[in-house]
C-alpha cells in the first residue's frame, strides 16, 4: 500500500515488527533471527484504502548492536545496564500517494515521501518498568522535522513467552506536522481550500507487544497500538480520523 502510517514511536522503540525482546536473547546475545511480520492499520487520509503489508523481517540482538524491523541502534552500554544510551536510526515508511485517495481535496496534495530518522535515547531500568525519553530529526532530507518522545514499559517475563504494555507521548515539530498534515498555499489553491499550517503538536499511545516461542528456534510475536493525535493536527483537512489502532503478527526462527 502507499500510504502506510507508522507512528514515530513504534519506529523508535524498535517498532510492532519484533514486538519485544524473548528472554532467550537476554540469556544468549549475539542472536539473529529471521521472519515475516503481517502489519495493519486504519486509513489515515481520506478516502485512502486501508494498510496491510507483509513485512520480511532480519533480527539481530547483540549486547551492544541491534536491528529490529525498521530500526537499528547501538547502546553504548551493555544490553543489562540499568542506564543506558542508545543511537538509532529508523525508517519511517509513511507516504501518500494522491492518486490512492478518491477525496477531492487528498487526491490533488503533493506526494509524501518515506525517510529515515536519526535519533538518541536514555533509558532508565527500574522495578516498576522501563523509562525511556528520546530526541532525534530526519536526516532522510525530506523535510528536516525533530521529534521528543517520553515512554514507560513493563515486561512481564514467563518460560517460553513474555508481554510488554507500554505507555507513552511524542511530540512533533511543525516539520513534520506540515509534512503529514499540513496543506501549502499551492495545494490549497488546487484544491480549492484554505492554507493549514499545523503546528508543533503530538500524539498519546498505548501499546502491547508480546511472544511465545513455540519451540526455542520458532517465536510467535505480535502487538497492538492505539494512537490519538491531539491539538490542531486533528482539524486537518486530510486526516480520515485522528484516532487510530495499528495491529501486526509476526513468525521468526531464531539462530
Amino acid at each position: 500500500m502507499n500510504n502506510k502510517f507508522f507512528p514515530i514511536g513504534v519506529l523508535v522503540a524498535g517498532g510492532l515488527i519484533l514486538g519485544c525482546v524473548s528472554g532467550n536473547a537476554l540469556a544468549n546475545i549475539s542472536q539473529w533471527s529471521l521472519g515475516a511480520g503481517v502489519s495493519y492499520s486504519p486509513a489515515v487520509y481520506k478516502d485512502t484504502p486501508s494498510n496491510k503489508a507483509v513485512v520480511p523481517i532480519v533480527g539481530y540482538e547483540g549486547e551492544h548492536f541491534f536491528m529490529r524491523g525498521f530500526t537499528a541502534g547501538y547502546r553504548l552500554y551493555p544490553i543489562r545496564s540499568t542506564h543506558n544510551v542508545v543511537f538509532r536510526l529508523a525508517y519511517d515508511p509513511r507516504t501518500l500517494k494522491p492518486s490512492d485517495s478518491d477525496d477531492p481535496v487528498v487526491s490533488k496534495m503533493d506526494k509524501r515521501e518515506a525517510t529515515v530518522f536519526g535519533g538518541v535515547s536514555y533509558q532508565l531500568m527500574t522495578r516498576v518498568g522501563m523509562f525511556e525519553t528520546t530526541a532525534g530529526t530526519d536526516i532522510g532530507g525530506k523535510h528536516n522535522g525533530l521529534y521528543g518522545e517520553v515512554a514507560w514499559r513493563l515486561p512481564y517475563r514467563g518460560r517460553g513467552w513474555g508481554i510488554t504494555p507500554s505507555i507513552g507521548y511524542s511530540y512533533n515539530s511543525d516539520k513534520i506536522n506540515n509534512h503529514l498534515y499540513g496543506v501549502s498555499q499551492a495545494e490549497a489553491a488546487r484544491a480549492g481550500i484554505e492554507e493549514f499550517d499545523a503546528d508543533w503538536d503530538g500524539q498519546y499511545f498505548i501499546g502491547l507487544s508480546g511472544y511465545f516461542h513455540l519451540t526455542p528456534q520458532f517465536r510467535l510475536g505480535g502487538g497492538v497500538r492505539y494512537i490519538n493525535l491531539e491539538g490542531d493536527i486533528e482539524k486537518s483537512p486530510l486526516i480520515e480520523s485522528g484516532i487510530n489502532t495499528a495491529a501486526t503478527f509476526t513468525v521468526t526462527y531464531i539462530f
